[in-house]
């Protein structure tokens, strides 16, 4: 029987199974194949040094373009030890999910060492940062593959479907179209107490109903598409019978897209918890939009409670409504102000997701964010905010429209090197704005500290606070040398 390996590799959270895999798997099975899983992020964490750790993680995340040999060397070793242990009976293709554009560096490593092999199973990577830059060359990872022709099979957009045609030629039923003709993910081998969680990441709708100008999902997913209410319960129920997983969290970019499947979602998981009391266990997470009262009444609110939300991720990036506005976030003071009474009523944990240092944001906006940190600290200190998280500070993306050509010609976007927006150490970071001078990366730093004892002041508990403040500290020293 025909059979593949499926890997994911950093960057990746480690509380979980990586849910790409879990997807690919599922469709890999429902075509007849055996399947072996390999998660080299979690490897790496547990096979590296805390300091090769903090180096690999800057390295993805672009602060530096460059590791030691050393640690180049290590990451190499470990991979080909690894895939030969892991390596199943009559494999053809291993696969590499490359989640973001955090995964890009690493995954040119390893790609460009697979092709010096020889080998008897062909590559085949996806994933959301394949259609990303290297932000070190400026060149689409596309191109890239296209001209060195690395990849027998590169995935763009979802991988259902290409997957499927690759192992099943011909006998295709799946719809990209329609999400509910995919089967269900798949988390054989997994131990699932090697993660922070029990848990396991659900799907209900790619794409966004947003176009904010930091974001680059619209151009993996251009359009809004969404499960039915009842196939995201029934999938929930299939993995509590498998693995007696009661906690999971949605990878959408906001659950809450469509609003009248989200209240229909989670109408149906409170009555399926009433009729069967194996089910009351149940809870999920996820990202969801701020909404005004008009768009999600105080029933919606109640329908989740009853469902078992436990604890929602809101991207409200700032405080401040000029910053919003420039970000095309589309929601108000007012709607803030809703939302977390309605949270506070029913019980329902945030978590703020922040941005310091957009482009547009003035001294001014700045003290905005600090006034709000102390306006809503009831909040946090009864565990409705149950955490903010700043990050490092604004970096541009490329392909998302805060660098369009319209965005760079009115803010006057110069990068760190020839005045590009990428390239060299700090890759992303250090950009300044004609239209707003003061703006500099070492004053987007500060202001990152004063928001942190600001948060800390007030009782906010902050996630991964060590290893953005590690970054940060990283930053300074590369400003340091440079200048």
């Amino acid at each position: 029987m025909k059979s593949i390996l499926l890997t994911s590799i950093p960057k990746y959270d480690l509380v979980a199974p990586p849910a790409a895999i879990g997807v690919l798997q599922g469709v890999a099975q429902d075509n007849n194949l055996n399947t072996e899983v390999f998660d080299f992020n979690l490897f790496l964490y547990k096979n590296l040094s805390e300091q090769e750790w903090q180096e690999l993680d800057n390295w993805c995340v672009f602060i530096t373009h460059t590791i030691s040999k050393k640690l180049e060397d290590k990451i190499i070793e470990l991979w080909d030890s690894e895939i030969a242990k892991r390596l199943p009976p009559g494999c053809e293709h291993l696969l590499m999910s490359v989640f973001s554009y955090w995964s890009l560096y690493i995954a040119r490593l390893l790609i460009v060492h697979e092709n010096t092999k020889v080998r008897p199973y062909k590559l085949m990577v996806g994933g959301n940062g394949v259609v990303s830059k290297f932000p070190d060359t400026g060149q689409y990872f596309t191109d890239w593959n296209k001209e060195n022709n690395f990849i027998e099979h590169l995935v763009v957009g979802d991988g259902e479907k290409p997957l499927a045609e690759v192992f099943n030629k011909g006998k295709v039923t799946y719809d990209n179209e329609k999400l509910d003709s995919f089967p269900f993910p798949s988390y054989e081998g997994y131990n699932l107490d090697d993660y922070q969680e029990k848990k396991v990441y659900i799907t209900g709708s790619r794409g966004c109903v947003r176009k904010c100008t930091f974001c680059d999902i619209y151009n993996i997913w251009p359009k809004f598409r969404y499960r039915s209410a009842e196939s995201i319960v029934d999938e929930m129920k299939s993995h509590y019978e498998k693995h007696g997983v009661t906690r999971f969290d949605f990878t959408d970019s906001l659950i809450n897209g469509s609003v009248s499947n989200f209240y229909k979602f989670n109408t149906l998981l409170a009555e399926a918890k009433t009729k069967d009391s194996n089910l009351k266990d149940i809870v999920y997470l996820g990202q969801a939009i701020c909404r005004p009262r008009n768009q999600m009444p105080e029933s919606h609110y109640e329908a989740m409670y009853y469902a078992g939300c436990k604890q929602l991720t809101i991207g409200i990036e700032s405080f401040s409504n000029n910053v919003r506005n420039h970000m095309k976030k589309k929601f108000s003071d007012r709607d803030i102000q809703y939302h977390l009474d309605q949270c506070k009523y029913w019980n329902i944990p945030n978590v703020f997701l922040m941005i310091t240092g957009y482009p547009t944001e003035t001294l001014i906006d700045h003290q905005k964010n600090i006034s709000d940190i102390e306006k809503y600290k009831d909040y946090a200190q009864m565990g409705i905010i149950e955490m903010i998280r700043w990050g490092t500070t604004m970096h541009l993306i490329g392909d998302t429209p805060i660098t369009s050509e319209k965005n760079i010609r009115e803010l006057g976007l110069k990068g760190s090197d020839k005045e590009q927006i990428s390239g060299g150490e700090l890759a992303t970071y250090n950009w300044t704005s004609d239209a707003n001078p003061e703006l500099d990366l070492r004053e987007r730093i500060r202001r990152r500290m004063e928001l942190h004892e600001k948060s800390v002041e007030c009782g906010y508990p902050q996630p991964r606070v060590k290893a953005e403040l590690q970054t940060v500290y990283d930053m300074i020293k590369l400003l340091d040398k440079n200048q």
